[in-house]
This record gives structure tokens, sequence and C-alpha cells, in this order.
């Protein structure tokens, strides 16, 4: 090992496999707040292939909350501005930005082209799509949430444990019915206020703990499986909580088995 190596540091570490890293494949969803600190994380870590996919445009407001983004930028896509800002920051990072809609543009190629999927997103339409995906195809995906000085990180790994789906209550669906915001706004602030209000220290806890996981996946360690890690960055007070598996939870379906056409 190099002693100034770019990842000595990291191999300092007794289990790290820096191999393991270059060689994953990440599909994020979301370049927002969130999306910016997991992708400058996944550079900084040194992961192989990352595909980042949302669908807006930077706004002024952005710049306050996410690294990858100037001035210069408003107006430009945030996945592809995102993408091209990491690989400055890692040359040899192979990262594609996509400005679209994970709801309706990602095909499930994507999802089984991917190790494993993080979520750097403000609504439940766009979890719910991403975690029957997920199952479906049988990948694991860390999703993460923030809103002012709480934040909460979670991962899901198919096929078996809680996913999702069987977190939601009967409110969540029926904001999700009513296309509200994740933030437990109503819907006057929704179309006031438009987005969840949030902060930058919050987005790099919540980020940072998502790609911490995603580590310790890659590296075959036990994470949050199914279980929801709770930060109130108010209170100084964080927990976790288990959810129970729904015996007929529409997400648990899975394609099987795949066969690829030579």
């Amino acid at each position: 090992m190099s002693q100034d190596g770019r990842f000595a540091r990291f191999e300092l570490i007794s289990w790290w496999d820096q191999a393991r890293l270059r060689d994953a494949k990440v599909l994020l969803v979301g370049a927002g707040a969130l999306g910016n600190e997991v992708l400058k994380n996944l550079a900084l870590l040194g992961v192989g292939q990352v595909l980042v996919i949302d669908l807006d445009t930077i706004e002024r407001s952005n710049l306050s909350r996410s690294v990858l983004f100037r001035e210069a930028d408003r107006g430009q896509p945030k996945a592809t501005v995102a993408a091209r800002a990491a690989q400055e920051i890692h040359p040899d990072l192979r990262v594609h930005g996509v400005q679209g809609n994970a709801v309706y543009d990602l095909g499930l190629g994507v999802y089984r082209w991917a190790d494993l999927v993080i979520g750097g997103l403000d609504n439940r339409e766009a979890r719910l799509a991403i975690n029957r995906s997920c199952y479906r195809v049988g990948k694991p995906w860390i999703d993460g949430a923030i809103e002012v000085l709480t934040g909460v990180v979670r991962a899901f790994l198919p096929p078996e444990g809680a996913c999702y789906e069987c977190t939601m209550s009967a409110a969540d669906w029926q904001m999700l019915e009513r296309r509200r915001s994740c933030a437990l706004l109503s819907r006057k602030d929704v179309e006031e206020l438009g987005r969840t209000p949030t902060t930058p220290t919050m987005a790099s806890i919540v980020a940072g703990m998502q790609c911490q996981e995603a580590v310790k996946l890659i590296h075959g360690m036990p994470i949050l499986d199914g279980r929801a890690l709770v930060v109130d960055g108010q209170g100084h007070d964080s927990y976790v909580i288990v959810s129970p598996r729904k015996e007929h939870c529409y997400s648990h379906e899975r394609y099987e088995p795949i066969v690829d056409p030579p």
C-alpha cells in the first residue's frame, strides 16, 4: 500500500477492501440536498460507477444546501451538474446524470444493473416506486429523509424483512393519494412553500449515514435491515424503530427467475 495513495487512509482499516468499492455500481435517485451529499461521499469513497437521476433544475434556493452546485449552474439539470461536479472530485468515477422522473422513466434493467440503490427524495410516490422495483429484482436500497433538524435513515434488503411499503400508515397512503410533500404539511403550506424545509447540516448527517450503511453493505456487513434510525438534531436524541413485515404487502412481489438472452 502506497502511503500517499488516494485511498491510503481507508486501507488502514483492517476490513476495508477498496476493490469492492471500485467495482460497486450505485443508482442514486435524487440530486437535491441529500443527493448532493451522497454523491460527494461516493466520489470521495472511490465508488466505481454511479447513475444519478433527478427531474428538477437548479434554483437559487438549492445553492444554500447543495455542495455540488454553483451560482452559474442555475437553470441547469440537477443530475447532470451534480454528476459533472462529482467527477471533478474523483476523475476515475464513472458517473452519468439523467434528467428524468424516477417513477416513470426508470426501467427494471437499471435496477438490475445496480448493486444498490440510494434514495435522496422528498415524496412518497417516488419512494414507493423505488421500493417496488428493488423488491421485484432483489436489490437493496437505502432511504434518507430530512426535515428541519430531524432526519431518518432506513435500509431495505429484499426479499426478507420489512420494506418501505410495510412502514406506510393509513395517513401515509392518504397523503400519497393527495400527492402531498414528504413533510406533514397542509395543502396550503405545500402550495405556498412548494418544498420541505431542510438544512444543509441535517442533509450532511443523514447522507453520511446513508453512505456509511452503503459501505457496510458493500463489504457484506450487517446494516439497518427493515429498521429506521431517527436522528433528532434539536433534542440530541437518536433511536431505532423496528418495523414488522406485512404479510400481504404488494411490494414483496418478486420476478424470478429472470433469464438474460444471449
